[in-house]
C-alpha cells in the first residue's frame, strides 16, 4: 500500500468521522433546551460541516493535483448556528439522556479527532499537509476546551456558561 492510499484512507475516515461529529451536535442542540448550550452546539455543528467540507477540498485537490491545500484556523464563534436538523446515525444520542453525557460523548469525539489530525500531521512529509493538519488538530483541542469548560459549568454551577453568542 503506498502512503497516497494510506492518506486517502485516512481522509475518508476523517470525512465520516467529521460528518458523524455535525450530525452529533446538530441532534444535541435540538435536544439541550438552554439557549447558551443550543447556540454553542449548533455552531459546533457548523464547524465540523466546515472541517468535511475542507477535508473533502483536500481530498479532491490530492486527487486531482497531488497537492494540499491552504488551511486557515477559525474559531466557534466565526461560524453561524447550524439549524438543520441532526441525522445522529452512529452517534449514540440515544443513550445520552441529559446534558453531561451528551458533553461526555463530545468532549472524547473531539479528543479522538484532535489525535487523529496529529497523527496525520506527524505522517505527513509535505510542509502545507502539516501545517493543515496542526491547525485542524488545534481547533479539534480548542472545541475539547471549550466542552470541558461546559462540562465544568453544568456540573459545578447547573447552568451553561457559554458566552460566545454574546462575543468569545
Amino acid at each position: 500500500m503506498t502512503q497516497q492510499l494510506g492518506l486517502e484512507e485516512a481522509l475518508d475516515i476523517a470525512m465520516d468521522a467529521e460528518l458523524k461529529a455535525q450530525a452529533f451536535y446538530a441532534q444535541a442542540a435540538i435536544e439541550v433546551q438552554d439557549p447558551r448550550g443550543k447556540d454553542l452546539l449548533s455552531r459546533l455543528a457548523a464547524f465540523e460541516q466546515h472541517h468535511y467540507q475542507k477535508l473533502a477540498e483536500l481530498a479532491r485537490s490530492l486527487h486531482e493535483s497531488g497537492q494540499f491545500i491552504e488551511y486557515e484556523t477559525q474559531t466557534v464563534t466565526q461560524f453561524v448556528p447550524y439549524t438543520g436538523k441532526g441525522e445522529a446515525s452512529g452517534t449514540l444520542l440515544d443513550e445520552l439522556k441529559d446534558e453531561a453525557g451528551i458533553l461526555g460523548k463530545a468532549i472524547e469525539t473531539e479528543k479522538i479527532a484532535g489525535e487523529r489530525y496529529q497523527a496525520l500531521a506527524a505522517q505527513t512529509d509535505n510542509p502545507a499537509g502539516q501545517d493543515m493538519f496542526k491547525k485542524l488538530a488545534l481547533e479539534e483541542q480548542m472545541h475539547q476546551r471549550i466542552l470541558e469548560d461546559e462540562f465544568f459549568s453544568l456540573s459545578n454551577r447547573g447552568t451553561w456558561g457559554w458566552s460566545g453568542m454574546y462575543g468569545e
